[in-house]
């Protein structure tokens, strides 16, 4: 490979004695989990032994109030202190907001897709930002974001609205805007997912990707978005569950020491934290134990095998890695040197917030509802396509989440609006068109992230009824989509990257569809 980048050098270790430490005081440094809440919604006791024990770092809790999840990672690190450890990072999937695990709390910010369809590095920026100070105002340390594979299929099933969605270059600049959002906001960033996900038809969640990738494309398409990140600064990456046979990558990735020493370390020069993507994920689970995947991942040259399994299978990590050593299938001093780098991770995070002159973070029970993403860039993040005609009223159509959270938003804004509660399909919409011409429909279409010819079919018969029919329509459909594509004289298209492959819904996207269905977002005609 011709890449050659380096980042800033780590920082000294403060912890000299780390290679002195117990073996599996070591190891556990290196494994993630995921943690439990107790019926006072505090941690549960496997939680705290885990601690105890040194883990490395815990996932995020769910489905938890913002206040509820700060007094939550207050005891986590109080624990830590009693027991004399450093306390673990606490991690998440953050690039949309806390609200992304901790449920509808905090500002839900754009998709990294609609930070790409306003074309602004500034706006990256600005996001990633946002989302580091209201998560670490929460606890949490280590977002695992930005996403920064280039999409090159249509039939991606997983990564949608939450890939840029453009070329390599422009991936790069955006993904290198949010690491440095992400850092001056005083949060651990995290590149994802190397060597690219972006090529793929198969789900790891559910399966294992194998791609046929030739060396032209991993290294002019697929890597350069990396080498970006560790030039701005990135410190972790994460290795995904992807087969490159071409290449010479006949196991996963996450489980390769080629991806990750000799492509990773070697030739992009990258001296931080390597973690794998979730050790959960089909794609490995449907082949391995967790306490086998831990050692695999971790003897490729892993620094954290992320294991996400539940605190108390700690000890059996543990056991499982410990035993490899004493077998040499794992190096002690690579194991060590991994610990190093997870300590100097620490310190580099205390580093970026120490910068004085900061502003205060919020506090965690301004955080408790949803938050409303005001920026001026707003309407710039959803895909628009034909002029919008002004309507006293709108009629949304749709038995969707992503419809139903936009009727709501739209009476949160003094917007007069109907909500037909029915699945958005051409023959609703004629019926409709027939009997309420004095409002705009608004049929809402959520297709599936890798879109279906029968769903494309669904998508043009609905718009082509909405064009030929007496009342004014604007369609919005979830995702991907270019908006220009679907145009037809006589409608307006908004594609919005509202909805990821897991079903949750940003309302940044939602809002921003409002911003032009009520002249806040451009020309009305």
């Amino acid at each position: 490979m011709h890449l050659h980048s380096r980042q800033a050098p780590v920082p000294k270790l403060l912890e000299a004695e780390t290679p002195d430490l117990p073996l599996r005081r070591r190891i556990a440094a290196c494994i993630l989990v995921m943690p439990g809440v107790g019926p006072d919604g505090l941690p549960d006791a496997d939680t705290l032994a885990a601690v105890r024990a040194g883990v490395g770092a815990l996932h995020s809790v769910v489905d938890m109030r913002a206040s509820a999840a700060a007094r939550y990672h207050a005891a986590i690190r109080a624990e830590a202190e009693g027991a004399g450890v450093p306390s673990p990072l606490i991690s998440g999937n953050l690039e949309s907001g806390i609200g992304y695990s901790l449920g509808r709390t905090g500002t839900d910010l754009p998709y990294p897709r609609g930070i790409a369809l306003a074309d602004d590095p500034g706006l990256a920026y600005r996001a990633a930002l946002l989302a580091a100070r209201e998560a670490r105002a929460v606890g949490y340390d280590w977002t695992f974001s930005p996403t920064v594979d280039v999409r090159t299929t249509d039939d991606d099933p997983i990564l949608g609205v939450r890939a840029f969605g453009v070329g390599t270059e422009s991936t790069g600049d955006l993904g290198a805007a949010q690491v440095r959002g992400f850092r001056d906001g005083g949060m651990i960033a995290c590149a994802k997912h190397f060597p690219g996900h972006g090529d793929s038809a198969v789900d790891s969640h559910l399966g294992l990707p194998v791609i046929d990738r030739d060396r032209a494309s991993l290294e002019d398409v697929h890597l350069p978005p990396f080498a970006a990140a560790i030039a701005a600064g990135v410190q972790t990456i994460m290795v995904g569950h992807v087969v490159l046979p071409a290449l010479g990558v006949e196991q996963p990735a996450s489980l390769s020491a080629v991806v990750n020493r000799e492509w990773l370390r070697n030739r992009l020069g990258f001296e931080g934290v390597i973690i794998s993507d979730s050790l959960r994920m089909a794609a490995i689970s449907a082949r391995w134990t967790p306490a086998e995947a831990a050692v695999l991942a971790l003897a490729a040259g892993a620094d954290v095998a992320n294991s996400k399994c539940e605190a108390g299978r700690l000890s059996e990590l543990v056991d499982a890695v410990a035993g490899a050593v004493a077998e040499g299938r794992i190096s002690e001093a690579e194991l060590s040197r991994s610990a190093e780098r997870m300590a100097a991770l620490r310190d580099d995070l205390a580093h970026d917030r120490s910068h004085p002159g900061q502003t205060p973070l919020p506090t965690p029970g301004s955080l408790d509802r949803a938050l409303t993403w005001h920026d001026p860039a707003r309407p710039g993040t959803v895909d628009v396509a034909g002029g919008i005609d002004s309507a006293g009223e709108l009629l949304v159509i749709g038995d969707s989440p992503l419809a139903a959270r936009l009727a709501e938003a739209a009476v949160a804004r003094g917007v007069t609006v109907g909500h037909d509660q029915r699945e958005a399909s051409a023959e609703r919409v004629a019926e409709l068109a027939s009997t309420d011409g004095d409002r705009m429909l608004v049929p809402v279409l959520l297709p599936g992230t890798s879109v279906s010819p029968g769903e494309r079919r669904r998508i043009s018969a609905v718009i082509a009824e909405a064009a030929s029919g007496p009342s004014t329509a604007t369609v919005i459909v979830n995702g991907m989509m270019a908006a220009s594509g679907l145009a037809s004289p006589g409608v307006a298209v908004i594609v919005a990257p509202a909805v990821d492959a897991f079903g949750i819904c940003s309302e940044a996207a939602v809002e921003a569809v409002l911003d032009h269905l009520t002249g806040a977002g451009g020309a009305r005609r």
